[in-house]
């Protein structure tokens, strides 16, 4: 296991390492190596060429915030367990946001760091046991959640530089149709329905050239056949690890009668990257960014009564404001969010919330709020005048 731990305050980070240090001795984990960095640059820098799996982010920081170094590591390293260690618990919720797996307060305490390693240590044995039904050894990575990005084994994530906006375009299609031939004339009459037959064709094969010149400098092998009696072209991906499939595979492979359902069901959620080819305003995709969008949704709805009923309150909170972002007049779960940020003691976030929901749904289905939405909060009100 390797683990990065980055804090601009020397001090503060040699007492971290001593003490990340003394937890791993007491597992008796031969087998970790620990990197410390007081500069965020040179910790993004030395990530791009690493395989990091856990990373330590104090949040205040001159050169650059733990927030939004986070954002950078997990665009590098999707799988990146981050952990927040800071002084500071305003920014609990934004942390959550990132997916991070914890947020510890300074100072820190040793019996608090130890049950974070056993957080972490549960969720890298469920990983593992989860990713073993699915996932065998691949040669390379092309990851389609967000946007499209590709990785060889032991190589940094790669951002393609396509040559035109109609080799990305193209190229997400067939990646979309992999496996399937597409006859030339659907792609022209989609990409160049302006054009003549005989333009339009020659553009295609340029576009193609790009293609297949792009995927070279990625670093990536794939074949795009060129069958001359179907008149198309298809995609192959051979010991490819592609992100969607491999998502819906682990999903569908939960049992409910497994005693670990639930943390399962948790990381599976976690590792919806977001939406498919969400960062492309493609219409041909919208169908399967939906399909697997409505997936994420109903394993959601099934987890947040979990987290409510296990008083996990930060996780209700980041979970249901995930689902209303999906689908915001949904409120089946309303009253499970004010219940959290009372609990959290975040009040004024507890009555922006409400009336935020209040005021959308007048605005735009001109219906009050649910019943127990109102009632709880008018309970609420009155259990804080008293």
């Amino acid at each position: 296991m390797q683990l990065l731990l980055v804090d601009d305050e020397k001090l503060a980070l040699m007492q971290l390492e001593r003490m990340v240090r003394s937890v791993f001795a007491e597992r008796g984990e031969p087998n970790v190596v620990i990197h410390s960095f007081q500069l965020v640059s040179e910790a993004i820098q030395f990530a791009k060429s690493n395989k990091l799996d856990v990373v330590f982010l104090d949040i205040n920081m001159p050169e650059m915030s733990g927030l939004e170094a986070a954002e950078l590591l997990q665009q590098l390293i999707p799988s990146i367990e981050i952990i927040f260690v800071t002084a500071y618990d305003e920014y609990a919720v934004q942390a959550f946001e990132l997916n991070a797996m914890d947020y510890l307060l300074k100072p820190l305490s040793m019996q608090r760091l130890q049950k974070t390693m056993e957080r972490l240590y549960s969720k890298l044995e469920i990983a593992t046991s989860l990713l073993e039904v699915v996932v065998t050894s691949h040669r390379q990575s092309i990851y389609c959640m967000k946007k499209i990005r590709f990785q060889a084994v032991q190589s940094p994530i790669v951002y393609p530089k396509w040559r035109t906006a109609k080799a990305q375009e193209l190229f997400a299609y067939l990646l979309h149709r992999r496996g399937e031939f597409v006859p030339k004339y659907k792609i022209m009459n989609m990409f160049s329905p302006e054009l003549d037959k005989k333009r339009a064709m020659t553009q295609l094969y340029t576009v193609i050239y790009q293609i297949r010149k792009c995927l070279k400098e990625s670093g990536i092998e794939v074949k795009i056949d060129n069958d001359s009696i179907q008149e198309g072209y298809c995609l192959r991906l051979e010991d490819t690890y592609v992100d969607v499939e491999a998502w819906e595979a682990l999903v569908n492979e939960l049992d409910e009668k497994d005693p670990q359902y639930y943390k399962k069901l948790e990381y599976c959620l976690e590792q919806y990257d977001g939406d498919y080819m969400e960062d492309y305003d493609y219409l041909w995709a919208e169908s399967e960014r939906e399909r697997l969008r409505q997936l994420w949704m109903h394993h959601a709805r099934q987890l947040l009564p979990y987290f409510y009923n296990e008083c996990e309150w930060t996780k209700v909170l980041k979970l249901g404001d995930h689902l209303n972002q999906f689908s915001p007049y949904e409120f089946e779960y309303g009253v499970y969010m004010l219940e959290a940020y009372n609990q959290l003691g975040q009040y004024d976030r507890l009555k922006q919330y409400y009336e935020k929901q209040e005021q959308e749904m007048l605005d735009e289905l001109d219906l009050p709020l649910p019943t127990e939405m109102v009632e709880w909060y008018e309970e609420w009100i009155i259990s804080r005048k008293s």
